[in-house]
């Protein structure tokens, strides 16, 4: 599998403290997420981008979750090397392209770590409207990590077509 020992090297703790994706232990579960996300994508459910630049170095990786829905959801990862580069916004603008070319939908939903400026700041440059709660207060989530190691306090985005 093209990429996968970049993949694994550069999904250290620092890339995954703001995701709820765990920094993988061995290689075999990098190994196992793309095969998963080739099994998601055939049934329409996920699909998953391994990104490079254009000497085709590793970036990082990018997708959109809950496809089969109205409300599909973004998510990437960039390696530490790569940040503040305008990669992540330039992911997550290719995304959101795609969808509106390709899906009907309500909204693209896009969650950031309360922490995380720079996700925050992408989401909002694409008109992502920060989800309040009834009393006009920010919305606080906790998200999970997916093997449920420990959790965060995120917020969350909606992206809503362009008319």
């Amino acid at each position: 599998m093209k990429y996968i020992q970049e993949i694994f090297k550069e999904l250290t703790d620092e890339v995954t403290k703001y995701l709820r994706v765990p920094t993988p232990k061995k290689i075999e579960q990098e190994e196992e997420w793309i095969i998963k996300s080739n099994e998601t994508y055939t049934k329409w459910e996920n699909i998953n981008f391994i990104v490079t630049d254009d000497a085709e170095d590793f970036i990082g990786t990018c997708g959109v979750m809950d496809l089969n829905t109205s409300t599909p959801e973004l998510g990437l990862r960039i390696k530490e090397s790569a940040r503040g580069k305008g990669y992540g916004k330039e992911m997550i603008a290719g995304l959101i392209n795609r969808l509106e070319k390709n899906k009907k939908f309500d909204y693209i939903i896009y969650r950031a770590h309360v922490e995380n400026i720079a996700t925050n700041k992408i989401a909002t440059s694409f008109g992502g409207e920060l989800q309040l709660d009834e009393e006009g207060n920010v919305k606080i989530l906790t998200e999970h990590k997916f093997d449920n190691s420990s959790s965060f306090d995120a917020v969350e985005y909606r992206i809503y077509k362009k008319k």
